[in-house]
Formats: structure tokens, C-alpha cells, sequence
């Protein structure tokens, strides 16, 4: 890599193969990227296969055993999304020095179709991973082993199987966990379940050899939302929800008055049709920027990202404007360190785009498309 430019690594999981029916794709599996944050430029590094590594989760831990005492080394988790009949795995990779995966670690899981994976730190110290598995609609919790590696071998997971339904007549019909995001101010773990309009609150910790995942909220969003992902300010100020039904963002605010959230409002492009019982928008992603002043999100219904500002007095969002993605089925997409540029990945045109922010008023102006990444849908940064 050349020192003298502005640089990031940028890991991009793929889809290798059909999940079911005609949704899945024809990648590579994970692949590592240099982006040039100078001029906007990506450089492919390294290629890693895995069947499916539909979410990545990257994290540094620093070691605290004699051997590598005060030494940290960087993880890669990658959940393998596929039906609970073909037996999902997590992968645990180590990132050596020039930014190639080993693998160290797999743990088959129970559930199907695991979407999204998080690697979280709770304020007592104690490290996991959280899964949330689509098809089965359950939430798989591995305690992390940092005195060595990053193992996945402490306690046996716990599964928090989701139950119920609600009004979608397809997408509804059952429990459909999609993401679990921990928040660092509130030292919770929250769930969003696409299938049950609810986003559920969960105390995770470790007491002795008890591990314990307590339901401590349910939050209800509006019949037919469809909440899929979260997302934080740099603070932990506010979440903001991103509803894959209708599209609409919901903001969320932790009490710690009231040891609970508040929901602020609920937030969507003026100019969307109304939605019925069963609206079905394709909403993917929701990136807040790095001074909290705006809000993205990915629709793959229209192929736009759509944004937002955010008004902290008033605690709400106004719809600015939609920008056309120059590909197709937007799904993750990501804001550089310098916040300058957004990167979408497109799941069915096998591309990424580039887009220049506008850092005064959010805005975003088309770059460059960054073709033959095969059916990219997840794109996560190496920290420094």
C-alpha cells in the first residue's frame, strides 16, 4: 500500500450463491479493498471465499494474557446466510499485516438465514457477538474469548427465538429478526424484527457462569413498518431505525431517567405514495453522518439513496432530496472516515458507486462506478 496517500481498507461481503428462490447472487465472498480517500479510488487487495458472508463485523481487541500483553490484533465475523437447512455457520478470521483473512474460528449456529452480525463490548468489559437470523427469527449471543483470540468458545450461545406476527400478508407471517446493534450509552443490545414491527431492548451479561440475555423493552413501531437496521450517532445521542416496508425512519432517544426508549417520531420522503397493508418499499441501509446533521438510507425499490436532515432541537427529520445510485438493488452502503465520500454496494448490477458529500449541506454528487465486484450487499471499514 503507498503511504503517501490518503488511505482506508475496506472489506466487501458478497452473496456466492442463491439462498432461496432467486435471491442471492454470484460473488467471490469477501474481498478487501484500498480506498484512496484522496481521490475516491478503489484497489482490490485480496479476495477471501466464503459461502454467503452477507454481514461483516471488524473489530481491534487488545490482548491482556503475558504472551500478548498490551498487544491489540484485528477480527473479522462473518455470518454465511444461508437456510437453517444447510446448517449456517459464523466465521472468525484474524487480519494479518497486509490485510489477508485466516481463519481461526467457525461455529455452526442454530436458526436460519443469520443477516446481520455485531461485535459489541458491554460497559462491564465483557465482549460478544450477536446474530440475527431472518428465516427462523431468533438472535444468537457467543461470549468472545479475548485472552488469546477471538474465539467464540466461553459459554455455550444463548438462542432467543421471536414469536408473533404482523399485518404484512407476506413479509409478516412470522418473527423475522434483521439486525442487532448494541448501544454504548445504555450498555443495551437492541433487535430490530422486521416481522413483529417491534424493536426489542436486551440487558446482555455474564454474573459467575450465568449468561443471560434479559428482554428489558419492547418497541412498538407502526403496523407495516418493518423496522431492518439501526444506527447511532458518534454519541449515542439518538438511533435511527430504517423501516424496509415503507421507508420511513424512526428516531429513538434512551432515558436513562425512565431506563427505557422514547420514540421522537417517525419520518419518511414526502413525496411516497400511501402505504398500504402491504407496501413493500425495499429499504436496506440507514448511515448517520459523523456531525449528526444528516440521515441516508438505501431503497432498492427505486434504487436512490434518500437523505435527510436532522434537527436535534426539534428532534426530527426533513426530507431533502433522492439521489439515483447508478445501479441496481442498492443494499449496504457506507460514509469514509473522512466523510467525503459514500460508497454504495449494488447487489444486482455487481457494482459499487462513489459519491462525492457535501459536507455543508449533505448533499451527494456522482463520482464513478466501480465495476465486477459480484453481488456485493455488505461493506465494512478495518478500524484504525
Amino acid at each position: 500500500m503507498n503511504s503517501s496517500k490518503q488511505t482506508d481498507i475496506l472489506y466487501v461481503g458478497s452473496y456466492t450463491e442463491i439462498v432461496a428462490g432467486d435471491f442471492g447472487g454470484h460473488g467471490k465472498g469477501i474481498s478487501c479493498y484500498e480506498f484512496d480517500a484522496v481521490n475516491g479510488e478503489l484497489n482490490l487487495l485480496n479476495n477471501q471465499f466464503q459461502i454467503n458472508p452477507s454481514y461483516l463485523s471488524i473489530t481491534s481487541i487488545m490482548h491482556s494474557n503475558n504472551e500478548l500483553e498490551n498487544k491489540s490484533s484485528k477480527y473479522l465475523f462473518a455470518v454465511s446466510e444461508v437456510l437453517a437447512s444447510k446448517k449456517p455457520v459464523i466465521h472468525t478470521y484474524t487480519i494479518n499485516d497486509i490485510y489477508a483473512l485466516s481463519l481461526i474460528d467457525t461455529k455452526t449456529i442454530e436458526g436460519g438465514c443469520p443477516c446481520h452480525i455485531h461485535y459489541f463490548k458491554n460497559i462491564e468489559g465483557q465482549s460478544f457477538t450477536a446474530s440475527a437470523c431472518y428465516e427462523t427469527g431468533n438472535l444468537v449471543i457467543h461470549t468472545i474469548n479475548v485472552e488469546a483470540t477471538a474465539n467464540l468458545n466461553i459459554h455455550e450461545p444463548l438462542n432467543v427465538y421471536h414469536k408473533g406476527s404482523s399485518q404484512h400478508p407476506t413479509r409478516q407471517t412470522q418473527a423475522h429478526a434483521h439486525c442487532a446493534c448494541f448501544d454504548a450509552m445504555s450498555n443495551k443490545l437492541l433487535v430490530c424484527d422486521l416481522g413483529l414491527d417491534q424493536v426489542k431492548v436486551y440487558n446482555v451479561e455474564i454474573n459467575n457462569d450465568s449468561f443471560n440475555a434479559i428482554e428489558e423493552q419492547i418497541i412498538l413501531l407502526p403496523a407495516g413498518s418493518g423496522p431492518r437496521h439501526i444506527c447511532f450517532d458518534d454519541n449515542y445521542s439518538y438511533g435511527f431505525i430504517i423501516n424496509e416496508l415503507t421507508g420511513s425512519v424512526t428516531i429513538i432517544k434512551y432515558s436513562a431517567e425512565k431506563n427505557e426508549y422514547e420514540i421522537k417520531g417517525n419520518f419518511d420522503e414526502t413525496e411516497t405514495k400511501p402505504v398500504n397493508i402491504e407496501t413493500d418499499l425495499g429499504a436496506a441501509a440507514i448511515r448517520v453522518s459523523k456531525d449528526a446533521k444528516f440521515i441516508y438510507t438505501s431503497m432498492r425499490s427505486d434504487n436512490t439513496i434518500r437523505l435527510f436532515a436532522f434537527d436535534p432541537i426539534a428532534e426530527s427529520l426533513s426530507y431533502i432530496a433522492s439521489y439515483p445510485t447508478q445501479g441496481r438493488t442498492p443494499r449496504d452502503f457506507t460514509i469514509d472516515a473522512t466523510g467525503k465520500w459514500l460508497l454504495v454496494a449494488h447487489q444486482d448490477s455487481d457494482t459499487i458507486s462513489i459519491f462525492n458529500v457535501n459536507s455543508y449541506n449533505g448533499t451527494l454528487s456522482f463520482h464513478k462506478t466501480v465495476n465486477d465486484i459480484d453481488s456485493p450487499v455488505c461493506l465494512a471499514w478495518l478500524p484504525k
